[in-house]
């Protein structure tokens, strides 16, 4: 007899969602962290599109600012500013949320095991060995980060790739809280510096990049100004989307960053994770159902159904930046402005698509005007995605 209906390794938001939506439906679900204190360290910008309303509830005492859009500066600060009259985005309490959803499964019936470190995934067995024991079940999700050991076993001819990320919270008097400000940098590309508001007195600054921790401390250091007092500093890593990996197999699935669950662009998976989660909690309800697991496989296929086509222009767009100047940064940005494209990205800009306004700038032909920078085959590859 199974020590549980299912296990579930990580008690991020995903793995604790994923665990509530499986004793909501009377499965005997055991969640497992190997953290004391659930949602610490912080290990996210906690910045997210107003679009998660429509897939997870938000209480209100979570919301930490409301955000109307963004500043975007090239290298030699010309700006481009997008936004709408309505908040676009909100800057969440990461750790308070963190803590919210996990508890929210418990009160579902989900049986916690906090500060127990899950050792190894046996796939074939469908057990999990702890310090002193071992313990099987029927299914097993696996949702504890980029680092996975059991998305490593399922995915041995592909190689781990992941972004450096680094934050700091800073101690700043913000003049305007409504905005947050990107800023390219070459030395990170493909990733980039943000400053986000969170309270009139607080802001997180970071960036993600391909980089040592060492450059990317260097960089980030550089943006502070000499009055700002540095009040916490997190360090992650983010996994990068590959289209070919495996997140099912037998009865174990990959959830969240484990699976590579995150938009490549910017490095979010909070809206993406939550989906992939709902897909993964219905196919796991028919797997255990029916005892038939191939339809763990079915929620692999909606998975790439639904994203491979935008990740993949993600990554297009992800290769022509990370291969531009410094100058023709300056170019591209001088060309958006003048053509006041700053319209178009608050009509169709998203967080979480790109793809509508790579569409609308195919269709006006502005895309175009950036040919001598960017070049007709990597616009091609552009198209391509499309």
């Amino acid at each position: 007899m199974a020590s549980h209906d299912i296990i579930v390794v990580g008690a991020g938001p995903i793995g604790s969602t994923y665990a509530c939506n499986m004793a909501e439906m009377g499965y005997d679900v055991a969640l497992f962290d190997m953290k004391a204190r659930i949602g610490q360290p912080l290990q996210c910008a906690g910045l997210v599109s107003t679009n998660i309303n429509t897939v997870k509830d938000i209480p209100s005492e979570v919301i930490l600012n409301r955000i109307r859009g963004a500043n975007l500066y090239s290298p030699d600060n010309t700006s481009i500013t997008v936004g709408k009259d309505e908040d676009v985005a909100y800057v969440l309490d990461r750790v308070y949320y963190d803590k919210y959803l996990f508890e929210k499964a418990v009160d579902a019936g989900v049986t916690p095991y906090i500060s127990q470190r899950v050792y190894d995934v046996d796939i074939e067995n469908t057990t999990v060995k702890l310090e002193d024991k071992t313990l099987n079940s029927r299914l097993i999700a696996v949702a504890c980060g980029p680092t996975s050991t059991t998305a490593n076993k399922m995915n041995p001819e592909i190689t781990p790739q992941s972004f450096t990320a680094i934050q700091y919270t800073i101690n700043s008097n913000n003049s305007d809280t409504d905005f947050v400000n990107l800023k390219v940098n070459k030395s990170i590309l493909p990733g980039f510096i943000w400053d986000i508001p969170v309270t009139a007195n607080t802001r997180r600054v970071g960036l993600f990049t391909n980089t040592s921790y060492g450059q990317a401390e260097q960089v980030l250091n550089s943006t502070l100004s000499g009055d700002e007092s540095i009040v916490e500093k997190h360090v992650g890593l983010i996994p990068r989307y590959n289209k070919k990996r495996i997140i099912a197999q037998n009865n174990t699935i990959l959830i969240g960053d484990s699976a590579g669950q995150v938009k490549p662009t910017t490095g979010g998976g909070l809206i993406v994770g939550f989906n992939c989660t709902q897909m993964a909690s219905t196919q796991s309800h028919k797997a255990l159902e029916e005892e038939d697991n191939t339809y763990l496989q079915d929620y692999q296929t909606q998975y790439h159904q639904r994203y491979d086509r935008e990740f993949k222009l993600q990554q297009n767009v992800q290769k022509i930046l990370e291969e531009l100047s410094e100058d023709d940064f300056n170019y591209m940005f001088g060309q958006l402005r003048s053509n006041n494209v700053d319209k178009m990205i608050s009509e169709y800009g998203d967080m979480d698509t790109q793809t509508p306004l790579i569409k609308q700038l195919v269709k006006t032909g502005l895309i175009f005007k950036l040919a001598p920078k960017i070049g007709v085959r990597r616009l091609k590859n552009i198209w391509k995605s499309q």
